[in-house]
Formats: C-alpha cells, sequence, structure tokens
C-alpha cells in the first residue's frame, strides 16, 4: 500500500534534490539555469512521494547521506549547502570515487539523469537527434517499394 509522503518531509527532499541537481548539471559557465533544476527538483520529489515507502526511504537515505557527508571527501565540515559550488562540485567526484560512496551518488543520480536528458533542453545539451523521440519515424517511408 502506498501511503503519501508527507508535506514537510516532501519540502527538505525536494530542497536537497535541488542542491544535488545544481551541483550535477553545473559546468564550466556555472550553475544551470534555476527554473530547470526546480523543475527537475519538482518532478524526482514527486516521483519519489508516488514510489513505495520502501522505495521513497531508500532514496532519502542515499539523498541524505550524500548531502551531508560528501563534504567529508574533501575533508570539509558536513553539509553539501555549506560549500559554494566549485567545492560542492569536487566533493561529488571526490564521493563517487569512492565505491560505497559511488553507489549513494549513483542511485540518486540515475533518477536525476533520465528527468533532465528526457527534456528537451537537456537532450539538445548533448547532441542528442530531437527525431529519435518515441513514435517518431528517423527515416522517411518510402513510396513505390523497394528495388
Amino acid at each position: 500500500m502506498l501511503l503519501p509522503m508527507p508535506s514537510t518531509k516532501l519540502i527538505r527532499t525536494e530542497r536537497a534534490i535541488c542542491l544535488f541537481a545544481e551541483t550535477l548539471f553545473s559546468d564550466e559557465s556555472g550553475p544551470p539555469p534555476r527554473e530547470r533544476v526546480e523543475l527537475i527538483s519538482e518532478d524526482a520529489a514527486s516521483l519519489v512521494s508516488l514510489s513505495t515507502e520502501r522505495a521513497r526511504l531508500m532514496f532519502q537515505i542515499s539523498l541524505f547521506l550524500v548531502v551531508w557527508a560528501a563534504p567529508l571527501f574533501i575533508r570539509r565540515a558536513p553539509g553539501l549547502h555549506r560549500l559554494p559550488l566549485a567545492a560542492r562540485v569536487a566533493a561529488l567526484e571526490a564521493m563517487e570515487r569512492n565505491a560505497m560512496g559511488a553507489a549513494l551518488v549513483l542511485a540518486i543520480k540515475a533518477i536525476l539523469c533520465m528527468l533532465w536528458y528526457e527534456h528537451p533542453d537537456g537532450a539538445a545539451s548533448v547532441g542528442a537527434d530531437p527525431q529519435s523521440q518515441p513514435g517518431v519515424r528517423r527515416l522517411p517511408v518510402l513510396s513505390g517499394g523497394v528495388s
């Protein structure tokens, strides 16, 4: 039976997702547009809130551990939110180099990347062919049969 996620937990989860997403999708030019990060955070929080209690708990524990522990991997005090963007990126990268840390980061990263890159802006940012959408033919239908 699915029980709804309490709204206070949903808000905290969404904030943590927002912090993680901003760090994950930043590049050398800086953080991604705030609107995109907020949209992805809302989508991810909705997805998590609609999942089973066990899946929700696993996601929230992974997210908490990453947000809390990632700074330790670069010898900083716990709490990813305390770090500037460049240090947050370094902390996530350092955590991913550790086997246990990589498992935690990957669990969150997989969901966020799926949501980020299914958006047309995300797909275009990696050079995905816009015609490779489900239900859209890539090749024109030839009339007159095959020779």
